[in-house]
């Protein structure tokens, strides 16, 4: 029998050993620090290697994939988003060659969806797909932050069936002007800044343009994005621009919530791109006033609003 063929094998992400231990440091310390329980399981993807997978919530209630934000693995997110916790069952997989992700490192090829054939194979290694003779559940619900955005629309262009209702928070992708390697000027020069001269102002600098609290820079999240800008070789490539008819793939029900004042793209422009691929019947749109990350109250806010969405959509399962 033949051999499958060798996958390949990702550039080094860090720059330093000290720098991936100070990241997997305040992994571990965020982790620890969850007020609720939690679990953590190893999944065995066929073409991927193996998955880190943060688990929370109670036993029994109604699935809910959370896909997390660039250099911002799976316990900063439980942590920010932790109103979903005491509702659903909560499966946050660390995306591979993240600052700080557990997963095993792993090329993500874009222009063969690789991130939303990950999410498959993670999904189904949870059993949230059925498989083994089993019939399929019901499609997990998802919600999708940032970079977790693209990630959530390149699952649903790849697997469709698989989302039973999706949360797009502050979706780079889905803005018009979203393009391969855009990365605004002012992020991009700030970013080098702080490599190369790390220290509370550059950090300032670096935190003011995507962020309503630039100044709580030992907020757990904000301090693993600054880590990985320091000691990361590279942040990967995230999924392509979508094409309307790809996007259009994600039929359930869509709730998108968009920043104003986004860096990354002016969250009025993505609302509209919304609008215009898919109907007022399946569309919420939220249009905040902030930044591309914020705040603790903006996150709590934000985690009522989806629950919310998703019972009145009729998809949040039994309380």
């Amino acid at each position: 029998m033949a051999k499958p063929p060798a996958r390949p094998q990702p550039k080094p992400l860090y720059s330093s050993a000290e720098g991936e231990a100070a990241l997997r440091r305040l992994y571990d310390d965020t982790l620890a620090a969850l007020p609720f329980q939690h679990e953590e399981r190893w999944v065995d993807t066929p073409s991927f290697g193996r998955a880190h997978v943060l688990v929370a919530g109670p036993e029994g209630a109604p699935p809910l994939m959370l896909w997390h934000g660039t250099a911002a693995p799976g316990p900063l997110m439980l942590r920010a988003f932790d109103p979903l916790v005491k509702r659903f069952r909560v499966y946050c997989p660390d995306i591979p060659l993240q600052a700080g992700s557990r997963s095993e490192p792993a090329v993500l090829d874009p222009a063969s969806h690789g991130h939303g054939r990950w999410c498959v194979e993670v999904m189904e290694g949870l059993g949230l797909l059925g498989g083994a003779g089993l019939p399929p559940p019901h499609p997990p619900l998802h919600v999708g932050i940032s970079l977790g955005g693209s990630v959530l629309l390149d699952l649903a262009v790849v697997k469709p069936e698989a989302v039973g209702g999706a949360a797009l928070l502050v979706p780079g992708s889905l803005h018009p002007e979203f393009a391969k390697h855009l990365m605004p000027l002012s992020v991009a020069l700030s970013f080098a800044l702080y490599r190369w001269l790390p220290c509370r102002l550059t950090a300032w600098l670096v935190l003011d343009r995507m962020c309503d609290a630039p100044y709580d820079q030992e907020d757990p999240t904000l301090k693993n994005i600054l880590l990985g800008i320091r000691h990361c070789n590279y942040f990967p490539e995230g999924p392509l621009a979508f094409a309307d008819e790809q996007l259009r793939r994600l039929a359930g029900p869509t709730l998108l919530v968009a920043a104003e004042r986004d860096s990354f793209g002016p969250g009025a422009a993505t609302a509209d791109r919304a609008r215009s691929v898919w109907p007022a019947s399946q569309l919420k749109v939220e249009l905040l006033p902030g930044k591309h990350v914020g705040n603790k109250e903006v996150m709590a806010q934000t985690s009522q609003r989806v629950i919310r969405f998703f019972e009145e959509r009729g998809v949040a399962g039994p309380a």
